[in-house]
């Protein structure tokens, strides 16, 4: 039997979260041990991911991953020393951020030998295990790296995976893209989709809902995700505006994180600007989107960019139509016109539009989504080939 770890940021909510534990729920237990180690325990996914050992935290470790909202007491305190102190060592080219990953990677691997290490995203994982003395060492990438380098200032990862085996992408624009950036690094990158527990799917979907904001009348639209500036669902209530005043009656949900951000400001005032509170409701994340999914009629996705999206792939499970923008991966995923629409940003409200008005084309396109199968098959067979 094989002995993995796979290292993940944290159990946050998020398509990577979703994305491993879907990998989890289908890999072959009997030939796979899968042990789990968080950078920073925090999130729900601690206690939903099955078929795994979770290791136990690294308080220093955490203290320099975690969020300073997450933390209390003398676990606050010591995440404030510990990125003071990093701060400072800067100044004297000292980096504690090394010195605390080899400290940990240590501690890991002191009483375990592991055939094949992961880390299961870009960032701070992928820097981590590249410590680990081990030969098969896997990169999985989950994003653009394009725009991930943006937000790490294009810093030079090229020495970081350069001590990989393999790379993985979630499909094959991301492997493209990060191939134009790293092209020393092609003969060792796969483009390999998301696994999908399309059963699980299944019956959680069926779970009554509990929830006083959400009621099935009209037409019903639902967007899921995170509210940052790759999502763009700010711009939800402009398009809603639009339909209504096209004479549309429909009700539009969102399930994702609510805060005190600039971009969750922003959806809040559009709300109010755009007059939609009467058609559009935003709702908190859910540990069980799926039901909400599954009653709705249309997803609609309104990304600046995508991976390989989870919450597309879902609805196409459940047979519920989607209309997104046009990502760079986004004909991986939709067939426009088939089993959904894909269009430019300035051209999604006419797509809804089509689909809310012309029944015969909304019972086209649901009747061509019925047929779509998610194959998991050929996805696990080259997953199992690399491990």
């Amino acid at each position: 039997m094989k002995q993995i770890l796979i290292v993940v940021a944290s159990f946050r909510h998020g398509g990577i979260s979703k994305s491993l534990e879907n990998l989890l729920s289908l890999i072959d237990a009997e030939k796979y041990r899968i042990d789990v180690f968080a950078m920073d325990h925090y999130g729900p996914y601690k206690t939903m991911l099955i078929n795994c050992t979770i290791l136990k935290k690294n308080k220093w470790l955490e203290s320099l991953s975690a969020r300073y909202s997450d933390t209390k007491g003398v676990a606050r305190m010591r995440s404030f020393f510990i990125k003071i102190l990093r701060n400072l060592c800067s100044y004297i080219r000292f980096d504690i951020t090394d010195f605390i990953f080899k400290f940990a990677m240590k501690r890991i691997s002191k009483d375990k030998k592991y055939d094949t290490v992961i880390a299961y995203s870009e960032g701070a994982p992928t820097r981590f295990v590249s410590f680990f003395n081990v030969h098969n060492k896997i990169a999985w990438i989950h994003c653009e790296y394009s725009n991930y380098l943006k937000i790490i200032n294009n810093v030079d990862e090229t020495k970081t995976y350069d001590k990989y085996k393999s790379i993985i992408c979630v499909s094959d624009y991301t492997k493209k893209d990060f191939c134009r950036i790293m092209p020393s690094m092609y003969s060792r990158t796969y483009s390999i989709h998301n696994v999908l527990n399309t059963s699980l799917i299944f019956e959680l979907s069926k779970e009554k809902i509990i929830d006083e904001h959400f009621v099935k009348k009209n037409f019903t639209i639902i967007s899921i995700g995170r509210n940052d500036w790759v999502k763009r669902v700010y711009i939800i209530p402009q398009i809603a505006r639009a339909l209504k005043d096209k004479g549309c009656e429909f009700k539009w949900y969102l399930i994702g994180p609510q805060g005190l951000t600039d971009d969750h400001k922003k959806l809040e005032s559009n709300i109010i600007h755009y007059e939609v509170s009467d058609c559009f409701c935003w709702l908190d994340t859910k540990d069980n989107p799926y039901p909400y999914l599954a009653q709705s009629d249309l997803l609609v996705n309104v990304s600046i960019s995508e991976a390989c999206p989870f919450v597309i792939n879902e609805a196409k499970v459940l047979h519920i139509p989607v209309v997104c923008t046009d990502f760079d991966s986004a004909i991986e995923f939709i067939e426009d016109g088939i089993n959904g629409f894909i269009a430019p940003i300035e051209q999604i409200t006419d797509k809804i539009y089509i689909l809310i008005k012309n029944k015969e084309e909304y019972n086209r396109i649901k009747e061509n989504i019925y047929s779509f199968i998610y194959d998991n098959e050929k996805m696990l067979k080259d997953i199992y080939a690399l491990l």
